[in-house]
């Protein structure tokens, strides 16, 4: 285009340039927020079949507890239908139930299935139920180096604590006092709740000088109780002088 310097001119060869090409822009725009809109109504749906998906595995879980083996068969419908994340957090749930009734076949199953689907995220838990099913096969050697195995924090506590049935498996009572004691005291520092089945382990295992797990389980109520108490306080001392 020639440089316009007349207003004029500008102004009529916009209007000539906008009359030849508004149709295609138009068009782009209606496309781009047609796909726009597409995209999230697509990433609501997606969002609403996670959540429903997720409570049905919570639902499951809860089921899983309470009924243990009556369970199974709902709990594997689910499972024929999901070999993704969520099915691979069920098929956990799975492996513990039937290797309380030891049926460590189906355990191992389970656990094989877990680790086909699951995430990176979720490989310390694998691992945990993995070396539970190790030690009741009399592995312990093998279970213990799963555990080693396990770099993650977060499950140090029950890392500890298989590794005390391990021990106590193999008549080793002093290494299952130890790592007991040392997953109690894990879990006290962190100011998190010691689990009656923990402190059943512990305490019948217990060696003079031990504080009773029952009795730390009641100063850590009187300190959670206090802590309430102080910030109900403070909560009401705010709120009068606003």
């Amino acid at each position: 285009m020639d440089i316009l310097t007349d207003e004029h001119e500008r102004e009529e060869a916009v209007r000539k340039w906008w009359h030849e090409h508004w149709k295609p822009i138009a068009l782009g725009v209606a496309i781009a927020l047609l796909g726009l809109v597409a995209v999230r109504q697509y990433q609501a749906y997606d969002l609403s079949q996670k959540q429903e998906t997720a409570f049905e595995v919570y639902q499951l879980q809860n089921q899983l507890l309470s009924r243990g083996n009556a369970a199974l068969g709902d709990a594997q419908k689910f499972l024929d239908e999901h070999d993704d994340i969520y099915g691979a957090i069920l098929a956990l749930n799975m492996a513990n139930v039937v290797l309380q009734a030891n049926n460590y076949t189906e355990a191992e199953r389970y656990i094989d299935f877990a680790k086909d689907n699951g995430s990176e995220l979720m490989q310390p838990q694998i691992s945990i139920v993995e070396a539970r099913l190790q030690a009741q096969n009399a592995q312990y050697d093998q279970a213990l180096a799963t555990l080693d195995s396990i770099t993650s924090d977060a499950y140090k506590a029950e890392i500890l604590e298989v590794r005390g049935d391990i021990f106590m498996a193999q008549d080793k009572t002093d290494e299952a006092h130890d790592a007991y004691l040392q997953a109690i005291n894990l879990l006290k520092d962190a100011k998190l709740q010691i689990s009656p089945m923990l402190q059943m382990k512990f305490d019948n295992v217990i060696q003079p000088g031990d504080t009773p797990a029952y009795k730390i389980m009641a100063e850590q109520a009187q300190e959670a109780a206090a802590t309430l108490q102080q910030a109900s306080q403070e909560a009401a001392a705010a709120e009068e002088n606003q």
